[in-house]
């Protein structure tokens, strides 16, 4: 049933065209003398796809993008171990004494000829740290020096500290504001009275 659409007589006076999808023709309607005629519009069809050739031009390739290097594994420094050496004493009054001997420990004879020495300084074994360096290696005698506050330094009989091995028995020396003196064996020092005399001056002057 067709729409009335008469009404619009009393708004248009003009020609009016409907649209309407459909692309066949609209039968003309007459609204009081008016033609109204229904014009069709015809449905756009899809441009046609051209093909383009494509030869004779080289195609780029396309650079895939290298993946970025790996981040480097820092890894940690591990800490040093270094072997202790053997020690008596517990250094109150800052001097260490070297020697070397086959057991840790100083021998009996020898530690108490020394224990008498040190009496002639008003120094006894809780104030100085005995240190065994027979098997010491250059890396362990550092570690007791930078371990170890003193101020004053003992060695008998001993090549195992190289700063100290240029220098002259029973002659004081300073490094730094640090004390230090070479002697002979303990054995030899008591069985000789010239070495006693230049212990015991030597001492004096270090302890001053």
């Amino acid at each position: 049933m067709a729409e009335d659409i008469s009404f619009l007589s009393h708004f248009i006076t003009e020609e009016i065209y409907l649209i309407k999808d459909d692309v066949a023709a609209a039968p003309t309607q007459e609204i009081k003398g008016e033609k109204v005629v229904e014009a069709p519009i015809e449905k756009a069809s899809p441009a046609p796809i051209k093909e383009v050739k494509t030869e004779g031009v080289a195609e780029t390739p396309v650079e895939k993008a290298s993946p970025p290097p790996p981040t480097p594994v820092v890894e940690e420094a591990k800490p040093v171990y270094i072997k202790p050496l053997p020690t008596e004493g517990n250094n109150l009054k800052h001097c260490l004494i070297f020697f070397e001997a086959e057991q840790p420990q100083l021998e009996a004879e020898k530690k108490a000829f020394l224990l008498k020495v040190l009496t002639s300084v008003k120094r006894s074994l809780d104030d100085v740290l005995m240190v065994n360096v027979k098997e010491a290696s250059p890396e362990q005698i550092e570690a007791v020096l930078n371990e170890f506050n003193h101020r004053h330094v003992l060695v008998f009989n001993s090549k195992k500290l190289d700063r100290y091995n240029n220098s002259p028995v029973y002659e004081v020396k300073e490094d730094r504001k640090k004390f230090y003196m070479k002697a002979d064996d303990l054995t030899l020092i008591e069985s000789t009275l010239a070495l006693k005399k230049a212990i015991w001056a030597a001492l004096q002057k270090m302890f001053l």
